[in-house]
């Protein structure tokens, strides 16, 4: 491009649509052939930045459309400007159109720019077949402008050959993958939805999609995996095809580290790998909960993860649909709550419609921790599937309720935790969606996802009291964990153990007291319950706490608040 427009010329036209700096920088590199993640890399910004640069420098110049003919639309804009300067005739009686279109006609046949790559051309027989499945009805789509926009660059801009869409369930991963396909049919010949809920073997999805793919009613379909692979990744080669495969977690294990197959599905692994780093014009979408272990080794220029994130528009324009008009102080309260889930916002929403005659306010008031039945069961099914490991450290964070440092998590565990392990729980957990990422200056903070610090907190109230009243019936610490392994006060007393925090009123025993007055309330025997406990926690003053960990601390904490 440079050789062929001199940098001053290109300078100046920039400079003419109100091109900063940084853009012309940016877009100057493109031009060059530079891809987005080079340019990421030699500016040390993101490939999201260098998208969002480029995205303003086509609106300027009023280009719009997708895909790659948008730098190339750039070049014929650009090369026509100057060929029409350099050849310009000064007859005055010559119009300025004329001018220009005269050597565009001749260049576009002579000088024209070297077309894009191959790789990023639609191979069109001038036909497109979706084929949709089961896919959800998008027909009411809300906002996503962001997270569409970046996935168009990343599926046609970029051509990556494999795209995760990331994150808790009921944030509207499933949706924004099929507006994101049918707002692509076009740039595809093939278009194919899958759910994986109903965990096919790879052998019977690949059979399907060589079924849907085919142009025969009678395909010649190989019999053994390894045929079956070649033959999809050969399709994938020759023809223009955009495959999303939602639900991928129904393939993983659960009570382990993220990302492991169920036994009978490991062979997915080495698919995905072959489809991630197999040169072809076509891309899987993997829509999930749960990030399979083997693309975070894969991710590259052609393998990318999005996790949507700040869905607050979108959740506005739901409850505006169900007639709920929350203040600014209502819906601060809200956001802090649910955060980005949106199924929640629809539920509550609802709740708050039909139940509290749409007053905000009123719902805020009396539903502290409401959780709907929908949204409880999900949750359990993500709590389900953690590890030992993660479900302690999503306990450590809903106690703290605040971010916390990484040191700050490991001071908290009773018993000593290595750095490597650690690292390990909290990757698998980011690899959940679960966990908040929050850097500083200084160090790198982890909380709770809003929904799901409210149900961990909910289960760790229920757990907590169940181990108490088992506690006071059978008097033995056996049947505790929870109240030995976690410091209920720990949010209070920046990290100290032991009998320290006995003196403070931390916001977890006092949801436990609560929670316990509520069961004995029809009983009567709430002193009866101080009175056992007292006993018990008496008996335990002298033990240490390699004895009973933080046990005597936490009842101690519970008593102090029962008795007040």
């Amino acid at each position: 491009m440079t050789n062929q427009i001199p940098p001053e010329f290109l300078t100046g036209v920039a400079k003419e649509r109100g091109v900063s700096d940084a853009e012309l920088e940016t877009v100057m590199m493109a031009l060059d052939g530079n891809s987005t993640a080079a340019i990421a890399t030699i500016l040390g910004i993101s490939n999201i930045a260098v998208r969002k640069r480029l995205g303003e420098v086509y609106r300027k110049f009023s280009i719009y459309g997708r895909g790659p003919g948008k730098l190339a639309e750039l070049r014929h804009q650009l090369f026509y400007q100057y060929q029409a300067q350099e050849t310009e005739a000064p007859a005055p009686t010559k119009t300025k159109g004329k001018a220009k279109a005269e050597p565009a006609a001749t260049s576009s046949k002579k000088t024209e720019p070297a077309a894009p790559e191959p790789s990023n051309e639609v191979v069109s027989t001038g036909t497109h077949r979706p084929d949709w499945g089961e896919s959800p009805d998008v027909s009411q789509f809300y906002g996503r402008t962001e997270e569409l926009k970046i996935l168009e660059e990343l599926i046609i801009d970029e051509s990556s050959r494999l795209v995760t869409l990331l994150g808790m369930t009921g944030i509207g991963k499933t949706v924004l993958s099929v507006q994101i396909a049918k707002q692509l049919e076009s740039e595809f010949e093939f278009v194919v939805w899958r759910s994986l809920c109903a965990t096919p073997k790879l052998e019977d999805l690949l059979g399907n999609l060589l079924q849907t793919l085919s142009t025969q009613k009678k395909p010649d379909i190989p019999d053994d995996l390894s045929g079956r692979i070649l033959k999809l990744l050969d399709f994938l080669k020759k023809n223009r095809c955009l495959i999303i495969l939602d639900d991928i977690d129904a393939l993983l294990k659960g009570d382990e580290l993220a990302g492991n197959y169920r036994p009978g599905f490991e062979n997915y692994r080495d698919f995905i790998k072959r489809i991630a780093q197999t040169n072809h014009q076509s891309c899987f979408v993997l829509v999930t909960t749960e990030e399979p272990a083997e693309i975070a080794l894969l991710h590259g220029e052609k393998v990318q993860t999005l996790q949507p994130m700040d869905s607050h528009e979108i959740a506005r324009e739901i409850f505006a649909d169900k007639g709920v008009p929350p203040t600014d102080k209502e819906w601060l309260e809200l956001v802090k709550r649910y955060g980005d889930n949106l199924l929640a916002y629809k539920v509550v929403a609802m709740t708050i419609k039909e139940f509290f005659n749409g007053n905000t306010a009123t719902f805020l008031k009396a539903t502290e921790l409401f959780i709907e039945d929908t949204l409880t069961h999900l949750l359990e099914q993500h709590f389900g599937r953690l590890s030992p490991s993660e479900e302690e450290i999503l306990y450590w964070l809903a106690i703290e309720r605040s971010p916390v440092t990484l040191t700050r998590l490991r001071e908290n565990m009773l018993l000593p935790v290595s750095l490597s392990d650690m690292l390990k729980t909290l990757d698998s957990l980011d690899r959940r969606a679960l966990i908040e990422k929050q850097e500083t200056a200084s160090d790198i903070f982890f909380t709770v996802q809003p929904l799901m610090m409210k149900f961990v907190t909910t289960k760790l109230v229920e757990n907590a009291c169940e181990e108490i009243k088992q506690l006071v019936k059978t008097q033995k610490l056996s049947s505790l964990r929870i109240l030995i392994q976690h410091n209920l006060g720990a949010g209070a007393t920046s990290g100290k153990k032991g009998k320290a925090a006995a003196t403070q009123k931390p916001q977890m025993v006092q949801l436990i007291k609560n929670q316990l007055q509520f069961f004995v309330m029809r009983s009567g025997g709430y002193d009866e319950l101080i009175t056992q406990l007292e006993s018990i926690a008496g008996k335990l003053e002298d033990k240490t706490q390699r004895d009973v960990g933080y046990a005597s601390a936490n009842l101690r904490n519970l008593l102090a608040l029962m008795a007040s």
